[in-house]
């Protein structure tokens, strides 16, 4: 089973302003809602491939239900939420010349909430993927670490795409997969991915926009080029390359497969809700040029 964790879920407010000005009123041309996060977006591309996950983490107050019912039309994901006093965050999206983000600060978790939060991870099992995903409040980090380290020393496989220092704190006990993005150069990339390599991370994904895309294991790397390709407008490409990998993985294929998989899935869509059409990812999967090197 595939498990999503977002600790810090968003029910995201899009409005649309052509002409934004700071200091004035300004009237919106049209407004939607989007039930977000980063774990929930993996949960969401899957959902689209025909794969059921599970999504995690914790909603509440007087939104939740509104978020709740964003993801009912996604009939392949479980939301298991815990319900929580505070309220779950709103982040405001400018829908602009460029897009401007007001991202909410976020919930705090009582302690009661948290231990029913890791009661329901007791029941994750050996060979299951968890994938842990987006920032995590500042008064949550500790305790999930201890959690994320429980779920790997029972077998579990932790992908982690989330705030550096659980990264690094996690190392040490062998994460299946670290997803990392953003702009660095090849010498910054490739000192961070050999280092958590070597540290303990079974694989090291990166991919960000205008660049190759790339994975890492110990002896050998792979690079693709195409990935340079994919539109920036695509909000949630990053999440897709997780869900590709997944996906092939479920299929029993190699990692060398499921990387070139995830990069013809994603280079396939434009939206997250997109269907996926399977003959147009095969496309790229029998086209797509994967360099396979060692360092």
């Amino acid at each position: 089973m595939i498990y999503t964790i977002t600790t810090n879920p968003s029910l995201d407010y899009y409005v649309k302003i052509k002409d934004l000005k700071v200091g004035a009123t300004n009237r919106s041309e049209g407004e939607d809602y989007d039930a977000a996060g980063k774990g929930v977006n993996v949960s969401k591309v899957l959902n689209n491939m025909n794969i059921s996950s599970i999504a995690l983490g914790f909603l509440g107050g007087y939104n939740k239900d509104h978020y709740l019912d964003l993801l009912a039309k996604y009939d392949k994901i479980q939301p298991q939420f815990i319900m929580i006093n505070d309220n779950t965050r709103i982040n405001i999206k400018i829908d602009g010349d460029k897009e401007t983000s007001l991202n909410a600060l976020g919930p705090k978790i009582e302690q009661k909430e948290w231990e029913r939060f890791t009661k329901r991870l007791d029941s994750i099992f050996d060979n299951d993927y968890v994938v842990l995903s987006g920032n995590v409040q500042d008064d949550l980090s500790e305790s999930l670490i201890v959690a994320m380290k429980d779920l790997i020393d029972n077998h579990v496989k932790v992908i982690l795409d989330t705030d550096e220092d659980i990264v690094l704190s996690l190392l040490e006990k062998g994460p299946y997969l670290i997803k990392l993005t953003g702009d660095m150069s090849e010498e910054e990339l490739f000192n961070k991915a050999k280092e958590y390599i070597e540290k303990g991370s079974k694989y090291v994904m990166y991919s960000s926009y205008h660049k190759p895309a790339y994975l890492f294991k110990e002896d050998e790397y792979y690079v693709c080029e195409d990935f340079k390709s994919v539109d920036e407008s695509f909000i949630g490409a990053n999440d897709s390359m997780i869900a590709g990998l997944l996906y092939a993985s479920l299929k029993a294929a190699t990692i060398y497969e499921a990387f070139l998989y995830a990069n013809s899935l994603t280079l396939t869509l434009k939206h997250m809700d997109d269907v996926v059409d399977f003959n147009v990812v095969d496309a790229h999967y029998k086209e797509l040029e994967i360099k396979r090197l060692s360092y």
